[in-house]
């Protein structure tokens, strides 16, 4: 027998990311049908419903009443249709849903149509990966992005399990520098300096193995991804330094061009408003906005082509991160009024001939799970 995925259920109301009880990590419900074998080759055209919680039902009562919103109600194809079944109980909005193709969700990453409790954003998100161009609420998607997979411009070092197996840390000098943890009060712009040194283990820890710094240094990088991330609290989502490190909680990245311009335009499209709108929605969610971003994930993650950047475009971005990689950034929840981040989107969208993403950063900002406060 086989299962056609029909529900999938996301609470997005801020501390109540569960279902379960006996639980604060985030969950997904889903329902899905038992389907024999004659059927599964009859139901490629077949639509999941994607139902996004703004607010848990707190009773039976309400849950029964959402539910038959939904049964009789026809939520839209979030690519080809527009705005969402809200699932309105008298006076009170429990939420949206939209559809996808069951076909097209089964080769993508699940939480795609589940990555914002805003439809808007959702549809946005996957216009710029699916068409790579930039949908802002009630207008037609303009603009043309070049995005290719990270992993067609450089090479991901290794996680922070191997560091440990590898190296220990210190705070003398060593020839292996390090930047060591993402702390939100310290960690405030995007070109940083190492603050912390390794050693090679001279032998392995108990009970596992010993990993060669010989293999694993090589794989060191000036540019830095973020492993994990609080959204409701830290500022960066990459950031660059002057030397190569390896570190705990970011992954170091290296660009097989080994431009500095590049490495630059790269750091400032991870920071902007279009970077975390795709970066966000290849994100694993541990609870709420504890978010981490797995190497696999990563590497397939569509960001922008620096290589296909005219010479004179790339200047310009570069430039501009020489201008403002050393002004703080605020956290997340503030980036609607981040005059740096501002800045950022308005030299993205120049050097692309984009349209403002004012609205976008609007939307961004309110999310529950970046600002963890609840929608109305």
């Amino acid at each position: 027998m086989r299962y056609r995925l029909e529900y999938l259920v996301v609470s997005h109301e801020p501390g109540h990311w569960n279902f379960s009880e006996n639980t604060d990590l985030s969950e997904v419900l889903v329902v899905a049908r038992k389907i024999g074998q004659q059927a599964a080759q009859e139901d490629r055209a077949e639509q999941v419903v994607c139902v996004n919680l703004w607010r848990n039902p707190n009773s039976v009562f309400e849950a029964l009443a959402v539910a038959h919103v939904l049964a009789q109600g026809t939520p839209p194809d979030i690519e080809s249709g527009q705005g969402a079944l809200e699932l309105n109980v008298g006076q009170v909005k429990f939420g949206e849903a939209v559809t996808v193709p069951w076909q097209r969700l089964r080769a993508d990453l699940w939480i795609a149509p589940c990555a914002f409790a805003q439809a808007e954003l959702i549809r946005a998100a996957r216009t710029l990966i699916s068409d790579a161009a930039v949908y802002l609420p009630g207008t037609t998607p303009s603009g043309t992005v070049p995005l290719t997979p990270l992993r067609n411009l450089g090479v991901l070092g290794p996680d922070r399990r191997d560091i440990w197996d590898g190296f220990q840390q210190t705070e003398s000098g060593t020839p292996h520098p390090a930047f060591w943890g993402h702390d939100a009060s310290t960690v405030m712009t995007i070109a940083q300096r190492p603050n912390s040194y390794l050693s090679p283990l001279p032998t392995a820890r108990t009970s596992r193995p010993l990993r060669r710094a010989t293999v694993l240094w090589p794989r060191a990088g000036r540019m830095l991804i973020a492993e994990r991330l609080r959204l409701n609290t830290q500022r960066l989502t990459a950031s660059r330094l002057d030397q190569r490190v390896l570190s705990n909680v970011w992954w170091p990245f290296s660009l097989v061009s080994d431009s500095d311009d590049a490495e630059k335009a790269l750091s400032l499209w991870l920071n902007s408003t279009l970077g975390l709108l795709i970066l966000l929605s290849h994100r694993e969610e541990t609870e709420g906005a504890w978010v981490d971003f797995k190497k696999p994930t990563l590497q397939e993650m569509p960001v922008l082509d620096v290589t296909a950047l005219a010479p004179e475009r790339l200047q310009e971005m570069a430039d501009s991160y020489d201008r403002l990689c050393e002004r703080p950034l605020l956290p997340f929840p503030q980036m609607n009024v981040d005059a740096v981040r501002v800045e950022i989107d308005t030299v993205i969208a120049s050097s692309l001939g984009l349209p403002d993403v004012g609205g976008l950063r609007q939307l961004l900002a309110r999310e529950p799970v970046v600002c963890l406060e609840p929608l109305s």
